[in-house]
């Protein structure tokens, strides 16, 4: 419960900073200059997630913990941000077996369903998935989460790019964690 606590706030500090970093975008349209080649572990390339930065000069990236997930550290985290500015999140929750996802908050997003993992969500802004992964040693439900600033990207298009990262993800997650396919 601490863990969805906590993603929901993510996702509202980076809503709030979407809406300081709009106000600041109107005045002159400037593009990052570059990304780094991986980001957030290495699980998502620097230019797939280029568009979901708006503009600014530097991109940077922090990411506290290792991706490893054992049992007594539940979450990681990774910020990717614009001149300051956090601009793209990613999170990932080890929850118990058999746990399940209540995301009833996105309602206002209106989602669409994701077709792969347990239980999936895609909006506007960002992607969240649940799913079971079996390791050699272990077994428990891995939780994911994308959210990022509201883009100048039309839906269909900015969905279908948080689609394809949580998918991207989702096999990081499952290489690094040694999930047994589903």
């Amino acid at each position: 419960m601490a863990v969805e606590v906590s993603l929901r706030a993510a996702a509202a500090v980076v809503a709030a900073c979407a809406l300081l970093a709009g106000c600041a975008e109107k005045k002159g349209k400037a593009t990052v200059p570059e990304a780094p080649a991986k980001v957030c572990w290495e699980a998502f390339d620097g230019k797939a997630v280029l568009p979901l930065l708006g503009s600014g000069k530097r991109v940077t990236e922090d990411t506290r913990d290792p991706f490893a997930l054992p049992a007594d550290l539940k979450s990681v985290t990774c910020r990717v941000g614009v001149d300051g500015a956090t601009l793209l999140t990613a999170q990932a929750a080890r929850k118990p077996l058999g746990s399940d996802a209540f995301w009833q908050s996105f309602d206002s997003l209106h989602p669409d369903k994701l077709d792969f993992g347990r239980k999936g969500l895609v909006w506007d802004f960002g992607a969240t998935l649940l799913y079971t992964c079996r390791t050699p040693t272990d077994s428990f439900e891995l939780e994911l989460e994308i959210s990022h600033v509201p883009t100048d990207l039309e839906s269909k298009k900015v969905r279908a790019l948080n689609t394809q990262l949580m998918k991207d993800y989702q096999a990081f997650t499952r290489d690094k964690l040694n999930c047994a396919p589903e």
